[in-house]
């Protein structure tokens, strides 16, 4: 398969893979809710019913740009869904980035077959960008509470299959984890070596599906169809290729897609280590290295509180804490994104409802382990 028909498939599959996760999480983009939007500027945001015109358009939007080879479809879906992120920032799931990411790099593809030059550049480009996804999710993980949090709790999906003691040797396998994404990545890049990773990186998102689908956790659906959708595009861009006669290494140094996707995958994670950029663009997947915060509730705040938040506060006689994380999840069915701003919206929201203040509604915000120090 030529790489113009690797181009096109990778399109198609991407815009699959948006929508597919877009219908799973529809409350995120449409529809009355609780959790409140955390809007990029100063303004209230659309608010439900109207703002189902966004998740219209949105989805018309990703079916034109499925049925049409032209750019301009692609580049309004673009457009209109930083946008949406403007409207509310947590919108900017990992998935959401990465389909849009990979979707404005090939807008540099001309669709020229008698140009291999550039082709062969958008190509690679995608193949840093996807290859960075492992490098820096393997960098996420290494951190203290990666083992005994997160991956403890998604090899206990096994309890029922494998022994105490067989447990046991798999969780030791979590701290090779960190180090085996991290090489997957680099290796990826290694065309000698694909025949070996490729394989290796189909088995390891499957095992993710078994540990996060129904038959194990059942959680966060919406990343289901990303693991399905992420062993798709590595074999797109990593399995069998074969090298085009007449590319010329040095125009992928003059292609603009190249220097974007080493900017925002590379350059701009890089500071996620030092806590100075966002977790979630910089492929902080089930790291156990979020930012946290919980909301502790006075008597008096948590008696003022809408029947359904309660669901997701704890009941006591000295004070209630509320998870925002919970609450998202369960509402949205994403995950808040895990920064500060983002949990001092949904603070002074809670404040604002309650009609309390925040003695009675105590921000406990608890910043995430800084992997490095620069």
């Amino acid at each position: 398969m030529r790489l113009t028909q690797r181009l096109q498939l990778i399109k198609l599959t991407v815009l699959v893979g948006l929508l597919t996760s877009i219908v799973l999480s529809h409350h995120l983009w449409a529809g009355e809710r609780f959790f409140p939007k955390a809007t990029l500027l100063d303004y209230p945001g659309v608010r439900a019913p109207f703002d189902y015109i966004h998740l219209v358009v949105l989805v018309g939007l990703i079916i034109f740009s499925f049925s049409t080879q032209k750019k301009l479809p692609c580049v309004l879906l673009i457009l209109f869904s930083v946008y949406l992120c403007f409207d509310d920032q947590n919108r900017l799931q990992p998935w959401f980035f990465n389909y849009i990411l990979i979707l404005f790099v090939l807008l540099f593809y001309r669709y020229r077959v008698d140009e291999p030059n550039n082709y062969t550049t958008v190509f690679i480009s995608l193949q840093i960008l996807v290859a960075l996804i492992y490098i820096f999710s393997g960098i996420q993980k290494m951190n203290d509470s990666f083992v005994p949090d997160t991956f403890l709790w998604m090899v206990s999906s096994f309890d029922t299959v494998l022994s105490e003691r067989q447990l046991q040797l798999a969780t030791k396998f979590g701290y090779v984890v960190p180090y085996f994404e991290l090489s997957v990545g680099v290796l990826l890049l290694v065309k000698p070596l694909r025949f070996i990773i490729v394989p290796l990186v189909i088995l390891m998102h499957l095992i993710i599906l078994i540990m996060l689908g129904p038959m194990g956790k059942n959680y966060n659906m919406v990343v289901w169809p990303w693991n399905i959708i992420m062993i798709a595009l590595v074999l797109l861009l990593f399995a069998n290729i074969k090298q085009e006669r007449f590319f010329d290494i040095s125009f992928l140094f003059k292609g603009l897609s190249f220097y974007i996707v080493i900017t925002l995958m590379l350059v701009f994670p890089t500071f996620s280590l030092k806590n100075q950029y966002d977790s979630y663009l910089s492929s902080s997947l089930y790291s156990s290295n979020l930012n946290d915060c919980q909301l502790i509730l006075s008597n008096k705040a948590y008696d003022r509180l809408p029947y359904y938040l309660r669901h997701f506060a704890t009941d006591s006689e000295n004070h209630h804490v509320l998870y925002i994380k919970r609450w998202a999840l369960h509402e949205l069915g994403v995950p808040c994104v895990p920064e500060y701003r983002i949990f001092k919206t949904v603070h002074q929201y809670v404040v604002d409802l309650t009609g309390t203040d925040s003695k009675e509604v105590v921000f406990n915000f608890v910043e995430r382990e800084k992997i490095l120090d620069f």
